[in-house]
């Protein structure tokens, strides 16, 4: 059979069955939606963590009389230590623009400052195992042209670890969530093979393949997983941009960071629905198949 004939069988199956379409789309766009939200707010909350997560493990403060180029200098000497795995030389400027950033919403309160309070610093980020720097800190602030060394902060460090965790728990909550899109996609070809079961029992009777009966309900699952992803989106864009607002939060973010819609949100949505539709189409259609009614 011809993709062509595929496809026409597919159009007429689900055009004889409106309104079956109908609850089929619907109760997707549902379940797209939820994941959809999902996974937004978890893209959109990553995306804010990585900003407060911007400290780095030791901060080399560089004693005033250094140049940038003695800096640069000091910088690849406390690369080479052991236990450290980067060392970056930040100047003052690019350290104000960065505490700009951080303060998000509030940043327009450093615009009164006349002089940049800010030194020029080295950034140092230790490998895992070094997990109690104090030692090397000691050794670092006795070094030439060093002013001061200040360790990072503590709270980050829990934060990034409870981050880590959360990342864990979210994958295993996206595939929760899409094991459930798969069943209601399931649920909902094995409804239309039942509405479809005399059809079905004919073409078995006249010694119709497995392929050729199954081709059809694919695809219906496929284009309704399209339309269904289209409507989430338009859905999970309207509601964004209702509930979205330039609202200060804690910590130097705003709700509509967190309740940014993503571009790449749509394309994600429709790639979910068709994986969703073949495995959803697959179940569905494998066990009715097999079944003693059309046997």
């Amino acid at each position: 059979m011809s993709r062509r004939g595929i496809l026409g069988r597919a159009l007429r199956q689900m055009s004889e069955d409106l309104w079956l379409q109908g609850v089929a789309i619907s109760t997707l766009a549902v379940a797209l939606a939820i994941m959809g939200a999902y996974l937004a707010l978890c893209l959109n909350l990553s995306q804010a963590a990585g900003r407060l997560l911007t400290g780095p493990t030791l901060l080399v403060v560089i004693a005033p009389e250094a140049s940038a180029d003695d800096g640069k200098a000091l910088a690849a000497e406390l690369a080479r230590l052991p236990g450290v795995a980067s060392a970056q030389y930040v100047g003052q400027e690019e350290a104000l623009i960065r505490f700009r950033r951080q303060l998000g919403p509030q940043a327009d309160l450093l615009d009164d400052l006349e002089v940049n309070p800010l030194p020029n610093a080295v950034e140092l980020v230790l490998t895992p195992e070094q997990s109690t720097p104090p030692e090397l800190a000691a050794h670092i602030k006795n070094m030439a042209g060093v002013s001061d060394v200040v360790s990072g902060r503590p709270w980050l460090q829990r934060l990034e670890r409870a981050l880590r965790a959360g990342g864990e728990l979210a994958v295993a909550l996206g595939i929760l969530l899409f094991l459930g899109v798969v069943l209601v996609t399931s649920n909902t070809v094995r409804l239309a093979v039942h509405v479809r079961r005399r059809d079905l029992e004919l073409m078995a009777l006249v010694g119709a393949s497995g392929s050729y009966m199954r081709g059809p309900f694919l695809l219906a699952a496929v284009f309704q997983g399209l339309v269904a992803a289209a409507l989430a989106s338009l859905l999970l864009w309207g509601l964004f941009a209702l509930l979205a607002a330039p609202d200060a939060l804690p910590w130097g973010l705003r709700l509509s960071q967190v309740l940014a819609f993503p571009p790449l949100l749509p394309l994600a949505l429709g790639a979910l629905a068709v994986v969703s539709g073949l495995l959803g189409g697959f179940l569905g259609v494998g066990r009715s198949l097999h079944s003693r009614e059309v046997q």
